[in-house]
């Protein structure tokens, strides 16, 4: 194929990608801020949408004509005073950490059978899944600060060299490091407990999910070591990956301030990590998916295992067709450049970073605004035993902290956001690896997922 033919192709999966946003229509309500209920026509959205984009993309060709991301990220050095503190907050979050998850383990195995009135479902599900994704794209590094896992292997390292010095888990060679795979395959789990298993908010499902996790988080630590949790357990996996967007980061032991998002260009993919990145992707589209009227025929009246067979499935596809999207359009840039697939799908991967945070946001915003408030209550009786330890059983959830307005364009808002923020962190990239005229071309077929991630993501929010 010429080049000329190769970029009006490239082109077309745009114009492809934009009339079906243009033409997408709305349907069912979906959720607390769902389409029935938004303060403008879905219409409005979606042209919006697709208008910000484009725009975005044609402003960058003239306003962004060298990389700038990369420069900026290293930021600059914060008052050492912080870095004083950096010891005494590790000790106060390794504990609160370690005392939190032995808190949620023994709600889950021994609290009530109520999920309505056990800590463990909405302490796993709302503070720490949702929460945690939020805090770590603001605050950077938080979740070192408080990480139980890094805090048993640590433990364990402790007993191999009880003296310092170096144990026989130390001299024999290890098994070859998994990369992001076994992260993926880890957060697999938890998403399929979450939105396929047909009873997920059980506090024993989640007991027993969470003890076998455990297990995995140890069993891996013998094998490869302490060092394989940093990108080889899920969440941490994740939560590191999410920090690259914040503004606060550790280098050499200092934390520094940066430009937000900078800290997009000096991520460092492995193996398996666009398996994480769109297990997420997938998993929190399917969630989108499974709160629709065709999501509900397709699981008409089957329930239990048959209910959880189909959700499985349908899952996997989500997932998949996620993947099948950005790997298409990879296989587009790599003949429009002339490079192979594989190394330029690894080289615009953290493009794809602040989708996972729109997504969440978008999906996730009310669920922890709401339901975030039952843990208040909660606190003061874990186990739902008819306890008031802090005088916080009877708090009321208030569902007027947030106007149904707000919640509607924050979450229509922080997908476009996201979605003109990896743009922007995708052409960054090309017009630092390739000559202004091949980076431009270069990212048409990028572009037409950036569209067609976003009508996907605003139609199954929106109720599509």
């Amino acid at each position: 194929m010429t080049h000329h033919g190769r970029r009006r192709l490239a082109v077309g999966v745009v114009l492809v990608a934009w009339l079906v946003l243009t033409s997408a229509a709305p349907a069912s309500a979906h959720g607390v801020g769902g389409r029935a209920d938004l303060p403008l026509p879905l219409w409005l959205f979606t042209y919006g949408a697709g208008g910000a984009l484009v725009a975005s993309f044609v402003a960058l060709r003239v306003l962004w004509p060298t990389p700038r991301l990369r420069d900026a990220a290293p930021g600059r050095e914060l008052s050492p005073a912080l870095d004083r503190m950096r010891l005494p907050a590790l000790l106060v979050g390794r504990a609160l950490g370690i005392a939190s998850l032995g808190l949620v383990l023994v709600a889950a195995w021994w609290g009530s059978d109520d999920p309505a009135a056990n800590l463990a479902p909405v302490a796993v599900y709302v503070v720490f899944w949702v929460g945690f994704q939020l805090l770590a794209a603001v605050l950077g590094p938080v979740w070192q600060l408080v990480n139980p896992f890094d805090t048993i292997a640590a433990a364990i390292e402790r007993v191999q060299r009880p003296h310092g010095g170096h144990g026989m888990s130390d001299r024999r060679i290890r098994p070859a490091d998994p990369g992001h795979w076994s992260a993926a395959v880890l957060l697999f789990s938890f998403v399929w407990l979450e939105l396929a298993y047909y009873d997920s908010a059980s506090p024993t499902a989640l007991a027993l999910w969470l003890t076998a996790y455990l297990a995995a988080v140890v069993a891996g630590t013998f094998r490869w070591g302490r060092g394989w949790l940093g990108h080889g357990e899920g969440f941490t996996a994740l939560f590191d990956l999410l920090a690259h967007l914040s503004p606060l980061h550790v280098e050499a032991g200092r934390l520094r301030l940066r430009p937000p998002f900078s800290g997009l260009s000096t991520y460092h993919t492995r193996q398996g990590t666009a398996a994480l990145i769109l297990v997420v992707l997938g998993s929190t589209s399917f969630d989108g998916l499974t709160r629709t009227e065709l999501w509900a025929d397709v699981v008409g009246d089957r329930t239990g295992w048959a209910q959880t067979t189909v959700s499985t499935v349908g899952l996997v596809l989500v997932i998949s067709l996620m993947t099948a999207v950005y790997l298409a359009a990879m296989s587009m840039m790599a003949r429009n450049v002339d490079r192979d697939r594989a190394e330029l799908g690894a080289t615009f991967l953290p493009s794809l970073i602040p989708i996972v945070l729109a997504y969440t946001l978008a999906h996730y915003f009310s669920l922890l605004i709401f339901e975030g408030q039952g843990a208040y209550a909660l606190l003061s009786d874990p186990f739902g035993r008819g306890w008031d330890l802090f005088g916080t059983v009877d708090h009321s959830i208030d569902y007027l902290a947030v106007s149904v307005d707000t919640i509607a364009f924050v979450q229509a808002g922080a997908i476009v956001f996201g979605h003109i923020v990896g743009v922007v962190a995708a052409h960054d990239r090309a017009v630092e690896l390739f000559p202004r005229r091949l980076a431009e071309s270069s990212q048409y077929p990028l572009l037409g997922v950036m569209v067609l991630y976003t009508v996907g993501g605003l139609a199954l929010l929106l109720g599509g």
